[in-house]
């Protein structure tokens, strides 16, 4: 007797469409964002701080600020953050643990991969008392669009710091004009810790750097009181050198472990006389 041809049967026929359905279901889920669309609204809050620079101020003139969601058209999948509304940062003044609030909004939960910032006319630097004009190519019409992930929590708030290093990003070409091409790194506060120290006697120290292998992370110059923070560290084990100043000898502090979320207080870090 030949074999009934399965197909013919109406249930194996149902088992066959059911399998079949919950297979493309399956495939269509792969590669989602966990956090995809339908999963509901975050919040995200957007924060600027910066390495030190050989400049009295830098001065950012930002109009608005917006994300991108991964896995859509780099032409529409922007949310704005911080609508139209011109205000100035001097990057200077954030330095040593200080943030200024770009930006803060309610947006679809899931992954992101950019920040841009749009600016307005305006942005200078002021280097021994002169001003001069800073020129930022496409600044002003496509904006500074700075690269890193992060996710925004359905029913949560992310903080995302932006580590604006002005001493690399600003270049002045052969015939005096200062240029602007960022240097930025774009990272998720809660994954990040802090070192902080006090370089002694005051004065003594004039540059800390948190160092990782080969790779200056981030850097900073002392307060007054020699208290310097060194922030937006990814985890991991760190060198701190401390640059002292011309009367004292340079110094290091192997094996600082940071972990995300986590302060490291290297407390009094003397600085011997030379």
């Amino acid at each position: 007797m030949r074999p009934r041809n399965p197909r013919g049967h109406p249930a194996m026929t149902l088992r066959l469409l059911l399998a079949a359905a919950l297979a493309a279901a399956a495939l269509a889920g792969c590669g989602r964002d966990p956090a995809g669309p339908g999963s509901g609204t975050g919040a995200v809050r957007v924060r600027l701080t910066d390495a030190p620079a050989a400049y009295d101020s830098v001065i950012l003139m930002i109009r608005q600020v917006s994300i991108h969601r991964a896995g859509l058209p780099e032409e529409s999948g922007w949310e704005i953050v911080r609508p139209d509304s011109v205000a100035a940062y001097d990057l200077l003044r954030l330095r040593n643990g200080v943030f200024a609030t770009l930006g803060e909004a309610p947006v679809p939960a899931g992954t992101y991969t950019q920040v841009r910032l749009l600016l307005a006319d305006g942005s200078y630097v002021v280097e021994d008392g002169i001003a001069h004009p800073l020129t930022v190519p496409s600044g002003l019409q496509t904006g500074l669009k700075l690269t890193g992930t992060f996710v925004v929590p359905a029913d949560g708030t992310v903080e995302v710091g932006l580590d604006f290093d002005a001493a690399r990003s600003i270049h002045v070409t052969g015939n005096g004009r200062h240029m602007l091409k960022p240097t930025v790194r774009v990272v998720p506060i809660a994954l990040s810790g802090v070192i902080t120290g006090l370089a002694l006697p005051p004065g003594a120290g004039e540059w800390a750097h948190a160092i990782a292998g080969d790779d200056t992370v981030a850097s900073a110059v002392p307060e007054a009181d020699g208290r310097f923070t060194l922030a937006l560290l990814p985890p991991g084990v760190y060198t701190v050198a401390i640059e002292a100043a011309d009367a004292y000898r340079d110094t290091s502090l192997a094996g600082v472990a940071v972990t995300a979320g986590g302060t490291t207080d290297l407390g009094a870090v003397g600085l011997e006389p030379r």
